[in-house]
């Protein structure tokens, strides 16, 4: 079972991180969920200014109560956005509220911080497969076809709108559109190999 007052807990703590930053605007910023907070920055993007205030566990619904603090206090050059796993796994939000809850995110962001360039990141899929590294609470609770949905809306809404639309997902799933297994380490979280992969498509933006 996933203890959620663990989640809350580092929540609470990347949030007073996240508080004690000597900001920089004018920089790059990522913003968003454990895709980003677990990514080792100094490993991956080491030549470049980053501020990561990914947090384990957030969701739409979450971000937009944190946004300014995180992302629009920066004034960033650059705004990458991953969001909306958890919103799904965790909160079992309906697909088109999770959808309308990111178009909200970017349509602050836009107003608020308008020189922002916003890199919206696709929405990884889970892999389900059954092996016994695979964390079965984390993935069983996200369905790929909803993951799917959402990044098909996100995609539509991105392009209508001339930001840019990260697809993740030719780069890390296998030919079933899943995670694939050389990229995860437990069928939700990327590895070492997954984060080399995404930095460097993080980089062709910064």
């Amino acid at each position: 079972m996933i203890n959620m007052s663990s989640v809350k807990k580092h929540y609470k703590f990347r949030m007073d991180e996240i508080r004690q930053n000597n900001v920089e605007k004018g920089k790059v910023v990522l913003v968003g969920d454990c895709v980003f907070d677990n990514i080792k920055l100094q490993q991956y993007i080491a030549d470049s200014k980053i501020y990561n205030n990914g947090i384990c566990g957030d969701t739409s619904v979450l971000l937009k109560d944190t946004l300014y603090k995180r992302a629009i206090k920066y004034k960033p050059h650059t705004l990458f956005l991953s969001i909306g796993s958890n919103d799904i796994g965790f909160d079992r939000r309906d697909v088109k509220e999770v959808y309308n809850n990111i178009v909200e995110l970017i349509e602050e962001v836009k107003s608020r911080s308008k020189d922002t360039k916003i890199v919206v990141m696709s929405v990884l899929p889970v892999n389900p497969v059954n092996q016994e590294h695979i964390n079965r609470d984390l993935v069983d609770q996200r369905s790929n076809f909803d993951i799917n949905m959402l990044n098909y809306y996100i995609r539509n809404y991105t392009s209508r709108n001339r930001i840019k639309f990260l697809n993740l997902n030719p780069h890390l799933t296998n030919n079933f559109e899943q995670l694939n297994l050389e990229y995860t380490s437990d069928g939700f979280h990327l590895n070492e190999e997954g984060y080399e992969v995404l930095s460097e498509l993080i980089l062709q933006y910064v």
